[in-house]
């Protein structure tokens, strides 16, 4: 027999002079003012009742993990503060404390969920299952988050060891100028004998005004899918979240309620990632093309999807439309924007002359107008522009070399103003940065000539809504850095061969450009970004550049085959190298190393190194991939990507991205359709494949993102902003729970895949980036080329 499912609670113990401040937020005992401390084995008094029997749930559920199914306790709060004693843990579905001594006051021990979105002149019905050890008392209270808290409403409970639910109804009368909380005393003088152990599960704060499918604690489904589909001919699986340890029956059922295969579903356990216990479904014997299918698992059942092979047609346009969207200088104008409501004017025309920053060591100005916005702030910086850029041209490049797609990307395929020129319409999107990223070069006659300046950005941030041709606050430039010296002389090295023959003044623009900085980067080796601004704009510091060196080298070797390039990447510790941890995790590809950027180049541009070389590169992709497909193995939602200690890091997404696009490569080489498949399994993610059940990508699936950090997609914030347009990736979970909102949401102890809110003022899980979005763009172009058969 397997042992009871534990998993560890989120125990906060706050020292003696933090109780009255705990008190204060809401979280201690009865009465309407803040309470004190009162004497042990006296019960405070309540204002209301709760009635012993069965309760349905009545309209949508406001609380979160009602049923701890997740395994943590999360959003929830679990406290057993001094002098109590004790502790908590998720056991079997219910949040079970050991207590073995109660403390002075009620709130020594609690549970506690905030906030709780009330609304003055509502009824709700609050509810839960309890049972103990031995006969003891409950207080559940619901106040407001304000210093001093207001009570609303409060009870007490007479438990004993037989599991019975709890509920009652309550009505809001008071004015609400604070969120509230619900939490639920069981120290001081409620405590019964000890050791006592008392088990909750089911919680309910019930809206009637809501349906059962709304609400913060409305259920996902169970059964979680690709929501926008599946290829016919290539793999498909969903994952199950159940307790059950036995195989359950499944099938597929069409729009008719048909069903076309069934099967057994495969129970894999603990899923520690995503903190749940889940099963796998295989469904690929249903190849047959089809529109609105479910799976269904009992009761439960999945997201509607497709089968089809032009899923991603118009995911890879819209991905890429994100850049037009993104520019700054320009208005967005029909019939590029695709939508009135995407029409903005000019952002920032003041960027033609822009002043260096107060103490950066430079007097003079600089016409630094277009390129791209980096995020969802107004900044624009050159390493992070220069990585998108890359893995935009690198598409191409693998497109042309090694795809069937190449036409895809021609002139007019794109909803551009370009689209009529003649000219590549993907090269015409990444042209607009690359004027950009030349224009920050410092020009000849001053100091650092050759050099590029690392960013430019406000002083301050910006408020939120803010649209950029609204956007007056100052704007300078920071100082140069070798970092993004050498990033503008990879990338426009990059850019001059593939121009070459498409605009052949450009190209040779470009490769000056980046002679001269590559030139001026050995001049000043260690002139470091300092990565501590902490207003205005992301501080991308970054004080080891071998790697930028290494893929700026390769990048010119294979431009212009010259024998000092050569000799710079062959000396690099780098050299034919493709990393699996850079930028904070498992990833090959990232802004802070920037290695495996040249050795994939050498796998895909022709150049004249031996083939003996070109192999060792090769197989340094391979052996990436191979790491992120025994990686995607050892978890239940087949995620190409290993937490680091049980974290996710800031972006994680994007590491899921790009290690997707490290597996198509790897499929390119050697055609192992594990390859393939990994590359899929990253969209599969992506897409909705995950214990959020949650479509990472604007416009895509049931449970699409809606409110990214965004200063002008900022409907949530303001409904005189546009929602955003379709086709753009979230940063997605982070562990870090970075920012207030995300804060205040409970995600503290989340488990790494669920570190995660939907809300535009969560910039650590939810804004959106160059970088983030170029390698969506890789793997919906792979998709649709592989989903068609190509």
């Amino acid at each position: 027999m397997n042992p009871p499912r534990r998993s560890l609670v989120r125990i906060v113990t706050w020292s003696t002079p933090f109780l009255a401040l705990l008190a204060g937020c809401g979280g201690g005992g009865g009465g309407v003012a803040t309470p004190g401390a009162v004497a042990p084995g006296v019960v405070e008094a309540a204002t209301g009742t709760m009635t012993k029997g069965a309760a349905a749930q009545k309209g949508g559920n406001l609380l979160k993990n009602a049923d701890f199914e997740d395994g943590v306790v999360s959003p929830w709060t679990a406290a057993v503060n001094p002098p109590a004693k004790g502790s908590a843990a998720v056991v079997d579905g219910e949040l079970c404390f050991d207590v073995t001594s109660g403390g002075k006051n009620g709130y020594d021990v609690l549970v506690r969920q905030r906030p709780l979105e009330l609304r003055r002149h509502r009824s709700y019905q609050l509810r839960f299952t309890a049972h103990a050890s031995a006969p003891t008392k409950l207080r559940p209270r619901v106040s407001t988050v304000s210093s001093p808290s207001r009570e609303l409403w409060s009870a007490v409970v007479d438990v004993d060891t037989q599991k019975s639910t709890y509920f009652t109804t309550l009505k809001v009368d008071d004015a609400m100028e604070a969120d509230a909380e619900f939490v639920v005393h069981l120290g001081g003088g409620l405590t019964g004998t000890t050791p006592l152990k008392v088990c909750f599960d089911d919680f309910g704060f019930d809206d009637p005004e809501l349906k059962a499918t709304e609400g913060a604690g409305a259920a996902l489904p169970k059964v979680r899918v690709n929501q926008l589909g599946y290829a016919p001919k290539l793999p498909k699986l969903a994952v199950y979240k159940s307790k059950d340890k036995v195989a359950l029956d499944w099938k597929l059922v069409d729009s008719a309620g048909a069903t076309v295969t069934s099967g057994k579903t495969k129970p894999l356990g603990e899923d520690k990632e995503a903190g749940e216990l889940i099963h796998q479904i295989d469904f690929s014997a249903a190849t047959t093309p089809a529109k609105g299918l479910v799976l269904v698992v009992g009761t439960d059942k999945s997201d509607p999807f497709d089968i089809d092979t032009t899923l991603y047609e118009r995911l890879k346009y819209d991905s890429l439309a994100f850049y037009y969207q993104q520019r700054s200088g320009m208005p967005i104008e029909m019939p590029y924007a695709a939508d009135p409501k995407w029409v903005r004017g000019a952002g920032h025309p003041g960027d033609t002359k822009i002043a260096c920053a107060p103490n950066s060591g430079c007097s003079y100005t600089l016409d630094v107008s277009g390129g791209w916005y980096d995020a969802g702030d107004h900044g624009k910086y050159v390493v992070n522009g220069g990585i998108s850029v890359w893995t935009l041209l690198a598409w191409y490049e693998r497109t042309k070399h090694l795809g069937s797609s190449i036409a895809d990307y021609g002139d007019g395929k794109l909803n551009i103003p370009e689209g009529k020129n003649q000219k590549p319409d993907l090269l015409d999107e990444v042209r607009y940065e690359l004027e950009f990223l030349m224009k920050m070069q410092v020009p000849e006659g001053q100091k650092l000539a050759g050099m590029a300046h690392h960013k430019l950005h406000q002083l301050k941030w910006t408020g939120i809504p803010t649209a950029p041709d609204k956007d007056n606050e100052p704007r300078y430039l920071k100082p140069p850095s070798t970092a993004a010296t050498l990033n503008l002389a990879a990338v426009a090295a990059q850019a001059a061969r593939l121009f070459k023959g498409v605009d052949d003044a450009f190209a040779a623009k470009c490769l000056a450009s980046a002679e001269r900085a590559y030139a001026a980067a050995e001049k000043n080796p260690k002139l470091f970004a300092p990565g501590d601004d902490k207003e205005g704009g992301g501080p991308y510091g970054d004080i080891d550049v071998t790697d930028e060196k290494y893929w700026a080298a390769v990048e010119l070797y294979v431009t212009t085959g010259k024998a000092d390039y050569q000799k710079a990447m062959t000396a690099s510790p780098h050299y034919l190298k493709v990393p699996v941890s850079a930028g904070g995790g498992m990833s090959s590809l990232a802004w802070q190393n920037v290695a495996g950027l040249g050795t994939v180049t050498l796998v895909l541009a022709p150049n004249g190194l031996p083939k003996a070389d070109i192999e060792k590169a090769r197989t340094a992709v391979v052996s990436a991939a191979t790491r992120f497909q025994d990686a995607s193995l050892k978890t239940g939602y087949r995620v190409p990507f290993a937490s680091s200690g049980g974290r996710y890091p800031w972006g994680s997404n994007s590491f899921v991205a790009n290690n997707g696009v490290i597996l198509s490569l790897a499929y390119d080489l050697t055609k192992k359709e594990q390859f393939r498949d990994g590359a899929f399994d990253a969209l599969n993610y992506l897409l909705g494949r995950n214990p959020m059940a949650k479509s990472y990508v604007t416009g895509y699936g049931e449970r699409p993102l809606q409110n990214p950090h965004h200063r002008f997609w900022a409907h949530q914030a303001n409904d005189q902003f546009p929602v955003p347009p379709p086709g753009i990736l979230s940063g997605g979970p982070n562990s870090g729970i970075d920012d207030p909102k995300a804060k205040s949401a409970g995600l503290g102890g989340c488990a790494a895949q669920k570190c995660y809110i939907d809300d535009i003022e969560s910039w650590s899980t939810n804004e959106i980036a160059i970088n983030w979005n170029a390698p969506l763009v890789w793997l919906a172009g792979f998709a649709d080329e592989k989903s068609k058969g190509k």
